[in-house]
């Protein structure tokens, strides 16, 4: 019984050792086998230790997949030796950074805050004086620029400007506005007509308007009142006065007109009978009489047309006379003429520019 427990013993002692030293043959060979590879991945060296035949082999163990662009050295069927060198790239060529010379170039951006002084322009304010003759302008008080500072954040790279940005603005110094008297003392020439001297002291400017023309204030200011007296437009008044003298007070026609509104001789007894103007070299006297025949012509206008017609029917009326006009030209199917589109265009260009 002994023995056979002795026997039983000395086989599995037997058979552990076998195992023990083919484990170690085993292990031995496994070990001959790895082989240390150094892997160059653009550049970055890692060294591997693989049990891999070939260069194919050893990209699946390790999980490499190559894109179209990689290059491989050596190709994928070589046999890795011990020691082998496995090399992935690109068939790209890489964009080379000088790093020194960015570095060189480079300038940090720069903010800073900025400040500009800017003159602020004063007004002109014109104040009535009863006590002064109208016509008479006093400087009481000069003008004064006021002064202004506007902020900026303004940001610089390589010492340029790149953004600007208001930030803030102050009054460093109110402007002092430039303070003129204006006269409105009215002196009348006692020779003039009792319409010139009734419209002069009652003239209302309400709704007046200067024209940059060769009237005065106070002729234009009269051609405006007495346009109101007799109904007609104010523009169209002056531009009938600018077609028949330009503005001349001293015009005299070839065909014994006169004065601003070129008032024929054939007109004057009647005029100095109906208005009591007495000189047509006046222009306050020729106004009134100009404007008295203009509206005198739109009246009978009124009667013949209708619309826009009745403004150019009655300017050629005041041109030619209304008789001649209608005989000569109206009759025949002649309404517009040259004298009365010229006068409307200088009312539209005066009242559009302000000026003729």
């Amino acid at each position: 019984m002994k023995e056979d427990k002795l026997h039983i013993l000395r086989k599995t002692l037997t058979i552990i050792c076998l195992i023990l030293i083919f484990s170690t043959i085993g292990l031995f060979m496994i070990s001959s086998q790895i082989k240390t590879v150094t892997l160059d991945y653009y550049g970055n060296e890692k060294k591997i230790k693989t049990l891999a035949s070939d260069v194919n082999d050893f990209l699946i163990q390790n999980k490499i997949i190559l894109g179209e662009n990689d290059v491989i050295v050596p190709e994928r069927t070589a046999m890795i030796q011990k020691n082998a060198k496995i090399k992935i790239s690109t068939n790209k060529g890489l964009a080379k950074i000088n790093i020194e010379e960015i570095k060189a170039s480079h300038m940090p951006m720069i903010a800073k805050m900025e400040q500009i002084e800017e003159a602020v322009p004063f007004s002109e304010e014109k104040r009535d004086n009863p006590a002064i003759q109208r016509g008479t302008e006093n400087t009481i008080q000069e003008g004064v620029e006021g002064k202004k500072a506007t902020e900026f954040l303004v940001r610089y790279k390589n010492n340029k400007e790149i953004n600007r940005v208001q930030v803030g603005q102050k009054l460093i110094a109110e402007p002092q506005n430039k303070i003129i008297e204006v006269g409105t003392k009215i002196t009348l020439t006692t020779s003039r007509s009792k319409i010139v001297q009734s419209v002069v002291s009652q003239g209302n400017t309400e709704g007046f308007k200067q024209y940059n023309i060769g009237l005065s204030v106070d002729e234009q200011q009269y051609a405006y009142n007495i346009s109101k007296r007799y109904g007609i437009q104010y523009e169209l008044f002056l531009a009938v006065m600018y077609k028949e003298s330009r503005f001349n007070s001293k015009a005299f026609g070839g065909g014994n007109s006169y004065g601003l509104c070129q008032i024929h001789v054939s007109n004057h007894s009647n005029l100095r009978a109906k208005l009591g103007v007495s000189n047509f070299f006046d222009p306050y006297d020729n106004m009134t009489a100009g404007a008295y025949l203009l509206s005198k012509y739109f009246s009978t206008a009124r009667t013949v047309v209708s619309g826009s017609s009745v403004e150019v029917y009655a300017l050629n009326s005041y041109n030619m006379g209304e008789g001649v006009y209608y005989s000569s030209c109206y009759s025949k199917g002649i309404l517009n003429r040259e004298y009365s589109n010229s006068v409307i265009a200088l009312r539209n260009r005066l009242v559009s520019t302000g000026t003729l």
